[in-house]
């Protein structure tokens, strides 16, 4: 019975740990979804009644004399709205346009007591992100602080003119950032001889920073392996069900 107990509570875990982060983004789309939408739905609705677009009879909402489902407002408009609004900013953004606007926003953001802090921090973050295609070529590891032990870095270009000539040696910048804030960090040059180069993309590798090492990212090698190990048990289990079937025919 105890057994039982335990296997039935190790499923439970295994189940609860499989299913988290699908739960846990469900169930961020659906807040973020009724946040936006019944503050903004709202008002879009208001606006568009006193625009007599939509018209409300019995409890019931009628958008241009056409009969919908809801009551209280049109589910969805606000979130499309919002949608559209933040590709119209982004366009903006892309186009240089607005810039002056932009600016006195980030100042505003900057200068709120609490909320600057926050602000500052979301920005370094996704700066890290965006410096994937930018800066960090690809993801190496190098002996620092000392032998024996390994950091986590990112090469962002190689050593040349007077460097390479003082040195007499190929070396290639590599940054290494801290945790859990990638955005900050020192700049070591290295000989190339003592650089290894991981597979894993720069994304992963700030992910794997960001997270102090929670998030590791899964090994190519070791799954090309696992798939090669599978193919060749399916085989076998196929060579098995060929030879009975032959077995049974003769």
């Amino acid at each position: 019975m105890n057994k039982m107990w335990k296997r039935f509570q190790k499923n439970i875990i295994a189940g609860v740990i499989f299913l988290l982060p699908a739960i846990a983004t469900i169930y961020v789309i659906v807040f973020l979804f009724g946040l936006i939408d019944s503050f903004l739905g709202s008002f879009i609705t208001d606006v568009l009644r006193g625009l007599n677009i939509i018209t409300v009879e019995e409890g019931r909402i009628y958008f241009l004399g056409v009969y919908t489902p809801f009551s209280e407002r049109l589910l969805g408009i606000g979130f499309i709205l919002t949608i559209m609004l933040i590709a119209w900013i982004g366009s903006m953004r892309l186009r240089g346009q607005g810039h002056r606007t932009f600016s006195r926003i980030d100042q505003a953001f900057r200068k709120i007591p609490i909320a600057n802090s926050i602000y500052t921090s979301v920005e370094q973050i996704i700066h890290a992100f965006a410096q994937e295609r930018t800066s960090f070529q690809n993801v190496v590891l190098v002996e620092y602080p000392r032998k024996g032990l390994y950091t986590v870095g990112f090469q962002t270009g190689e050593s040349k003119g007077e460097v390479q000539r003082v040195t007499s040696k190929d070396c290639i910048n590599v940054f290494l950032p801290t945790t859990p804030n990638p955005t900050s960090g020192w700049l070591v040059l290295i000989p190339k001889e003592d650089v290894i180069h991981l597979n894993m993309t720069v994304e992963q590798g700030l992910k794997f920073i960001i997270s102090g090492g929670v998030v590791v990212p899964p090994d190519p090698e070791e799954m090309l392996e696992r798939e090669h190990l599978e193919t060749y048990y399916d085989e076998k289990k196929m060579m098995v069900r060929v030879r009975s079937k032959r077995g049974d025919e003769s």
